[in-house]
């Protein structure tokens, strides 16, 4: 139990700093979204420069947050592991490996794009920062 609790403690260390990179992520997306408004009447190299700071923003909210899925798989593994060594694992571990489908043989790899919800996300993002660039002027209110 204290091997489970020390493997579910790790995980907790590792999430906690995405949770903290997700706030970063937050506060760039707002950022690229007042670049891209502010862009609109800029000449070509301004929107090009805008739009490479738009997309950089959508890779790294896609980057963080494929940590969250990674450190989930290497905390599987480890307590697939923890179970081939004989330790009795709690409900929880040992449903989290079941539904993992890893065992403690396996390697934990960190994929991209294996978040639908967050890729569509990032993409209606992408498409509002875009759009908003390259697109025609809009009035967002009182504006000299």
């Amino acid at each position: 139990m204290e091997q489970e609790l020390s493997i579910l403690a790790y995980n907790n260390g590792n999430q906690i700093a995405v949770g903290i990179y997700s706030v970063l992520t937050v506060i760039l997306a707002f950022i690229a979204l007042r670049v891209a408004r502010f862009s609109q009447g800029t000449n070509v190299a301004g929107k090009v420069i805008s739009s490479i700071f738009g997309i950089m923003s959508g890779f790294f909210i896609i980057d963080v947050q494929s940590y969250r899925h990674f450190w989930n798989d290497v905390t599987a593994t480890y307590l697939a592991k923890a179970k081939d060594n004989g330790i009795e694992l709690s409900t929880f571990a040992s449903n989290w490996v079941e539904q993992s489908g890893l065992s403690g043989n396996d390697l934990a790899t960190r994929g991209l794009f294996n978040d639908i919800p967050l890729l569509v996300f990032v993409t209606v993002f992408l498409l509002i920062v875009l759009g908003t660039i390259w697109g025609p002027k809009i009035n967002f209110g009182n504006e000299s």
